[in-house]
């Protein structure tokens, strides 16, 4: 962020200042002395208030559902509620017999993806909370969405960017193992405690040696920073899904915003797209990495956001 920064300070002439030798942190002042400060993604371009809604996807959730935008079902459970080998209360039990597997659990102010499961039984629903509810204290059960995972970035009601996101893949050689395969891949370990689970579910094991060509899912997210991929598809996503990241960042009172949504695929027509979560401060390094149109992308993102922040 801080190279990205200082030729952007230099040009308008602010003054660029670091909070640590790596430059994670800092601050921004103008000749006029008024200052802007940042800490990795996180600027001060968002209400705070916003922002923390927008940290905790139990309230986002409720709230976008006040306004209208479609969100999973949710039921948000108390990690104290669950510790110590206690048995799942009944909201729990009710919300997971109303919605049917599979469900996913996750923190309720996770980020990048960590310690998000996903869950096809009652014991895996168990084991999940109570492993989760040792790190967090409070937890999400949803119901799961299937479809494209969608990410739109959006500043001041425009739409800066849409990229679709695919979960950490390997493809099969015929003589490696996944284990090997996902060692040279360097993107994801075999160490992440959902590696087997997710491959259970295509009915793998890590010793499993897939054959040449066939396509093996490592872990259940799509979040780049897990080891994921995406496309850049701003110029190709719906209108409608446009307007929907819009009124998300609107009704949560931001100004800039990453959009996550789950767009059913064109064979399940009966499905409306819902929006997994907004993050009020989306992280970009990883896309920035994946190549030079991504690079490209993200630093005409930053400019624009330097722009709307430094120009007021």
């Amino acid at each position: 962020m801080f190279r990205l920064l200082e030729p952007f300070c230099a040009q308008k002439n602010l003054r660029l200042i670091a909070g640590d030798p790596h430059g994670h942190a800092g601050l921004i002042e103008s000749p006029e002395g008024k200052r802007w400060y940042f800490k990795g993604a996180r600027f001060d371009i968002n209400p705070f208030g916003s922002a923390e809604i927008a940290n905790d996807k139990a309230y986002t959730a409720k709230f976008l559902d006040m306004n209208g935008v479609a969100v999973p079902a949710t039921l948000l459970v108390f990690g104290s509620d669950i510790k110590d080998g206690k048995p799942l209360n009944k909201d729990v039990l009710d919300f997971a017999a109303k919605q049917d597997y599979a469900l996913f659990v996750k923190p309720n102010c996770g980020k990048e993806g960590r310690d998000v499961v996903r869950v096809d039984s009652y014991d895996a629903l168990h084991t999940a909370l109570r492993e989760i509810a040792s790190r967090h204290a409070q937890i999400l059960v949803q119901k799961e969405m299937k479809g494209r995972d969608i990410r739109i970035v959006v500043l001041d009601g425009d739409v800066l960017c849409a990229i679709e996101r695919r979960p950490p893949q390997v493809t099969g050689d015929g003589r490696r193992p996944v284990s090997e395969l996902v060692v040279a891949d360097d993107r994801s370990s075999p160490a992440d405690s959902r590696f087997a689970d997710q491959l259970s579910l295509q009915g793998l094991t890590p010793e499993s040696v897939p054959a040449a060509g066939q396509i093996v899912s490592v872990l259940p997210v799509s979040n780049l920073s897990s080891g994921g991929s995406a496309q850049i598809i701003t110029d190709k996503i719906a209108p409608d899904l446009l307007d929907i990241a819009c009124k998300s960042t609107r009704s949560l009172g931001l100004r800039y915003a990453g959009v996550d949504l789950i767009v059913p695929e064109e064979t399940d027509p009966g499905s409306a797209p819902v929006v997994l979560e907004v993050n009020a401060a989306p992280g970009l390094s990883n896309l920035y990495r994946q190549g030079h149109q991504e690079a490209g992308l993200v630093k005409e993102i930053y400019t624009r956001l330097f722009d709307a922040m430094f120009s007021n």
